[in-house]
């Protein structure tokens, strides 16, 4: 794994506008510039007072006060409440000099510019203080914060109209097979559509990349070579799937030793154990295999944590549930295994389900939940054994 962190690139910052932000990472720390609330305000509709004038009232004993105006959301008045003076006042709406508390609509009774106040409150009742939310000075996002919606409100909040971000990673995509077809195209006799492409992509801008579309090659050397060539001119890192089996069509290879550099061939993975790293053009390479799993469990695996560094994202929360295994499983002696499952919940625990249907068959990717890690030396789960299911 050290050997793709220590390639992962490099990345430029840039400032965009909020309304960009959606999906980017921070590259700086956001402090407040203000604060949250910058006024005392109401949190309920009533009337603003002073506490101590109805810190006896009743229902048989009311306080009646003189309503000197009315305060709505977005409305100030410089003047004060009390002695015997209040103000009708808004949920939202700035607390007026002099009152400390908020007595509720429900427990008054108004008639013209006089109202009875049924029931004494505190200093501070109904009012949501100054700052109570956010401080000046705050750090109210951490850099690495991957953005979402909940991130963009709280830099709405504090007034963030534009945001330093790490660039986006641009990644060059090819499909290596003669026998992939791009979707869209006929479909011929003994064909199969480039599955991978779609998934990956996917994948990649899921995760904040841009995207360089390669394309499908076939078997021909020198057509992979230009297209991995090209890719490496205008990327951040080059992706193939595909071509890098350890049989007689293994094309990466072949091109990493003609104009870049192999690093590694095949690790001790399942699904995954084609995987070839390498660089083009100083650029890290990563040659997934051709077996729509395989490729995208290997994406997970592999490059996720690429694109994460590279980014600077902030490791994600807890993605982990524990389940039972619903199927006693096997795995294959002195490989490290990630079997998909798929979970069900009863009523008392989650139950994991295995994938059975293979390398090829994305399907299996699509109805699963998350995956179970198999070391090397386990050979045998039994049914009912607690696992760790890593969520994708």
């Amino acid at each position: 794994m050290e050997l793709v962190l220590d390639r992962a690139p490099q990345l430029e910052t840039e400032q965009i506008p909020l309304d960009r932000c959606l999906g980017r990472v921070l590259a700086a720390d956001v402090s407040s510039p203000i604060d949250v609330p910058s006024f005392a305000k109401s949190s309920m509709d009533g009337y603003a007072v002073v506490s101590s004038e109805v810190a006896g009232a009743s229902q048989s004993s009311p306080v009646v006060l003189t309503v000197v105006g009315v305060l709505s959301p977005g409305t100030v008045t410089d003047r004060p409440a009390g002695p015997g003076k209040c103000f009708e006042i808004g949920t939202g709406a700035a607390i007026p000099p002099g009152a400390d508390c908020v007595v509720m609509v429900e427990r008054t009774s108004r008639s013209g510019e006089a109202v009875s106040v049924f029931a004494g409150v505190k200093a501070g009742d109904n009012v949501v203080p100054s700052a109570s939310d956010v401080e000046r000075g705050d750090v109210v996002l951490k850099k690495g914060t991957h953005m979402g919606p909940r991130h963009i409100g709280v830099l709405a909040a504090v007034g963030q109209a534009y945001v330093s971000v790490a660039k986006r990673p641009v990644v060059a995509l090819a499909s290596c097979g003669p026998e992939l077809v791009s979707v869209g195209d006929q479909l011929g006799p003994g064909m199969i559509y480039d599955i991978n492409s779609s998934a990956l992509k996917a994948a990649l801008a899921e995760d904040g990349c841009s995207v360089v579309d390669l394309g499908v090659t076939g078997d021909d050397i020198d057509e992979l070579n230009r297209a991995i060539l090209a890719g490496a001119k205008q990327a951040d890192m080059v992706i193939v799937s595909g071509g890098s089996s350890l049989g007689s069509s293994d094309l990466v290879t072949e091109v990493l030793t003609r104009s870049g550099r192999l690093l590694l061939h095949g690790v001790a993975v399942k699904p995954g154990k084609p995987l070839v790293i390498g660089e083009v053009e100083g650029k890290l390479f990563v040659g997934l295999p051709g077996n729509p799993l395989s490729a995208l469990s290997s994406y997970y695996l592999f490059i996720q944590p690429v694109v994460r560094k590279a980014l600077g994202t902030r490791p994600p929360g807890n993605r982990k549930v524990e389940a039972i295994l619903a199927e006693d499983l096997s795995s294959v002696p002195d490989r490290f295994e990630f079997l998909p499952v798929r979970l069900e919940e009863g009523l008392d625990t989650v139950k994991a389900y295995p994938s059975r249907k293979g390398s090829s068959a994305i399907s299996e990717m699509a109805s699963s939940d998350g995956y179970v890690e198999i070391p090397t030396a386990i050979v045998a789960l039994p049914r009912g054994m607690q696992v760790e299911v890593h969520l994708y």
